[in-house]
């Protein structure tokens, strides 16, 4: 017997019944965006244009134009290279569904606290951020709900998810906690995300634990991880061009690959050797080089083969696989890296036998054995990684993870003699604060 279809009063059908029974209509809604183009405007017709291609064409995740007095309760929460960050409430929410029935909006997230992040870098283009959000709309990913603007600046505003934590904080209280089948369903979630991106022919550019968020009260089997996408961009090939060249990069330099350092394009190899520096932070719960001077000459010496390296007292609670597999990412041939598939698939293997505790080849007992290290760990490496945890609070004054502009070496080739001389200060140590370009957390 055939199911007849509901139709909204406008005459169009659903692919949900319950939709139509419910007063919700995808085209009503989709006509309803429409019909409102003329009533707001962010003063930047590319901008506009974006926002209203979401709200035609996408089916979730729909971006908005916010205007400034839906937030309540503002707070400061922390400045930024592009600007700065504040949380508030979003006190009548945004739009959701046009109801058919009440002859009115839905709405979503009514008094929900959201992030703020307000654009003050000219440099930042919010209309190619916005294309690619609009392209990559994966569950891996922050969400973020639109664009406002602040009435007293006129700096653009990027309205997205408020998080409990960067990656990096998130390590720090609970590395203790932390077992191996936790840690890799950390990396799986992360590395899945990173191979989507790659998928699409994106590349991530600055990939760190500052830029992947956590929601999930401290609960290692409850994570809700996602990657910020504000300086990903699209990238059609990943073989080094070395004809193309540039002066400057924009990130942290522990993070950056050495061929990028030395003028070459980001690629996504490049992806992956900054995912090595996460890796690293797995395991350690320490950022990498934190102890040295993010200047020129830790450039020089990663470019030199130079790289984290684990504490002494740490490395019975790593597998061996595991490090080999680090820094597989780190190596300065392109070609020994490993893919975000290949990393994917591999982390994904252990994941499935850990969960299930199979120990059925060398890897799986390396994994067995970190484990029972750590657990069995002896007061004096307790001490020693309580001393490492205090001293990580206490970084290396001139270390900087605040994403920023840095001279590569080619952009320093006409500096070197005045910098040799000292005529010249370097100037990947004493950048300005306005060469800052994206925080360690939201901006």
């Amino acid at each position: 017997m055939s199911i007849e279809i509901e139709h909204c009063p406008a005459g169009h059908s659903s692919y949900s019944e319950d939709s139509i029974r419910y007063g919700r209509c995808s085209l009503c809604t989709r006509e309803h965006f429409i019909q409102e183009f003329k009533t707001w405007s962010s003063g930047n017709d590319r901008i506009d244009m974006i926002i209203q291609e979401s709200q035609i064409n996408s089916v979730y995740g729909k971006l908005q134009w916010i205007p400034y007095v839906n937030f309540q309760n503002i707070e400061h929460i922390e400045d930024g290279g592009h600007g700065s960050v504040n949380s508030a409430k979003l006190e009548n929410g945004i739009k959701a569904n046009w109801n058919f029935i009440k002859q009115d909006w839905e709405f979503d997230l009514i008094g929900a606290k959201v992030a703020l992040k307000e654009i003050k870098d000219f440099r930042y283009d919010i209309a190619e951020f916005l294309k690619v959000i609009k392209t990559i709309n994966n569950y891996e990913f922050t969400e973020y709900y639109g664009i406002s603007k602040n009435p007293s600046t006129q700096n653009y505003i990027i309205v997205m998810i408020l998080f409990d934590y960067d990656l990096h904080n998130y390590l720090t209280k609970t590395f203790w906690d932390l077992e191996w089948l936790s840690k890799i369903d950390i990396l799986v979630s992360i590395v899945q995300g990173l191979e989507s991106l790659h998928a699409k022919d994106f590349i991530h550019c600055d990939f760190h634990s500052g830029n992947i968020f956590i929601n999930d009260k401290l609960d290692p089997y409850n994570s809700d991880f996602r990657i910020d996408l504000g300086s990903v961009r699209l990238k059609n090939d990943s073989i080094l061009n070395v004809n193309n060249k540039t002066n400057k990069i924009y990130g942290l330099i522990p993070y950056i690959p050495p061929e990028v350092l030395r003028g070459n394009e980001f690629t996504r190899k490049g992806d992956i050797y900054s995912f090595g520096g996460i890796m690293y932070e797995i395991i350690t719960a320490q950022r990498p080089f934190a102890d040295q001077a993010h200047d020129t000459y830790l450039m020089m010496d990663i470019c030199n083969g130079v790289r984290p390296t684990v504490p002494d007292f740490m490395l019975n609670w790593i597998p061996e696989w595991y490090l080999n597999l680090m820094y597989r990412c780190w190596s300065d041939d392109l070609s020994e890296r490993p893919t975000s598939v290949e990393l994917s698939n591999s982390f994904w293997d252990v994941l499935v036998k850990l969960d299930n505790n199979i120990v059925d080849n060398d890897v799986m007992r390396q994994f067995k054995i970190a484990d029972e290290n750590q657990k069995n760990a002896s007061k004096s490496q307790k001490q020693e990684l309580f001393e490492l945890f205090s001293y990580s609070s206490k970084l290396h004054p001139q270390s900087c993870y605040i994403s920023r502009y840095i001279h590569t070496f080619h952009g320093l080739h006409y500096l070197l003699e005045d910098l040799i001389s000292g005529k010249s200060a370097d100037p990947n140590l004493l950048l300005k604060s306005n060469e800052s370009i994206t925080s360690a957390t939201y901006v």
